[in-house]
């Protein structure tokens, strides 16, 4: 079967799509009074390096700032700075020390569905495969921003996966689980409502060469926490209670922001 290859345009949070991008935007803006309070205890340390409070008290502040959602980060960037913490924060703590091949990775799904199925990466691809820029971020990412990341990022559609299964009525739940038999379950309309893929290829290189394994699990506008690795199978339930959602004050998972990295320069008019 001919593959499809399908490109979406919209903004979502920190997701950031590849096709129907305008060009890099600017912003001018002005606030009324910005006020900063040094901090009391001592500056944070990131990486052995001290992190300076330069907050300044001003009764108006004016400037700008430009951003561009074309930007995506390197994948030697990406391995330097996610590839390790990968391991122990996005999901499964299993590396493979070599990627597996698409058509030697197969996925199972079941649970509450019409059609209970197993296909190879490989096929799953021959059907419809996204490619989006996306963004990546540990919800402990520190002040400077070294645990985040745009890239362009290659997979099959969560969606896509649940048509074929034609879910049955009730169905509010749906479990990822990993090699090593890490399991990540989510509301349904959560995942369903976002750009969801099962990720296998990072800015035209296999996964293996970024952040490790042979797909992950990402999730817009979500932290990487979230970002199950190395998927064998997806199953839909119907629970008396679905799972909290990411973010949410029953997840507790402490989730504040995703800063973006595209923001590329920023300038204040004051003296």
């Amino acid at each position: 079967m001919e593959k499809t290859v399908k490109k979406v345009a919209s903004v979502t949070g920190s997701l950031m799509l590849l096709a129907g991008m305008t060009a890099p935007g600017t912003a001018a803006f002005a606030d009324e009074a910005v006020q900063g309070e040094a901090a009391e205890s001592e500056c944070p340390v990131h990486a052995g390096v001290n992190v300076v409070d330069a907050s300044q008290k001003a009764d108006k502040v004016f400037g700008s700032f430009s951003y561009t959602q074309q930007a995506v980060t390197s994948n030697k960037t990406i391995a330097k700075t996610l590839g390790t913490a990968a391991q122990y924060l996005c999901g499964s703590n299993l590396i493979f020390a070599e990627s597996e091949s698409l058509d030697a990775w197969e996925l199972h799904v079941g649970g509450d569905v019409a059609n209970e199925f197993s296909a190879t990466l490989d096929e799953l691809a021959q059907e419809e495969v996204s490619s989006v820029v996306m963004g990546c971020s540990c919800s402990g990412n520190p002040a400077d921003g070294t645990a985040t990341a745009n890239a362009l990022v290659t997979g099959v559609a969560i969606t896509s996966i649940m048509d074929a299964a034609e879910l049955e009525a009730g169905v509010n739940t749906i479990v990822f689980t990993s090699a090593d038999g890490y399991e990540m379950a989510l509301p349904l309309t959560y995942v369903a409502q976002r750009y969801s893929l099962i990720v296998f290829d990072v800015n035209g290189a296999p996964l293996a060469d970024s952040v490790g394994g042979t797909n992950q699990l990402w999730l817009g506008s979500t932290s990487a926490r979230y970002f199950a690795r190395d998927v064998t199978s997806i199953s839909f339930e119907t629970r008396e209670v679905a799972p909290p959602a990411p973010g949410s004050a029953a997840a507790q998972d402490n989730y504040a922001n995703v800063p973006n990295v595209a923001v590329s320069s920023a300038s204040s008019d004051n003296a």
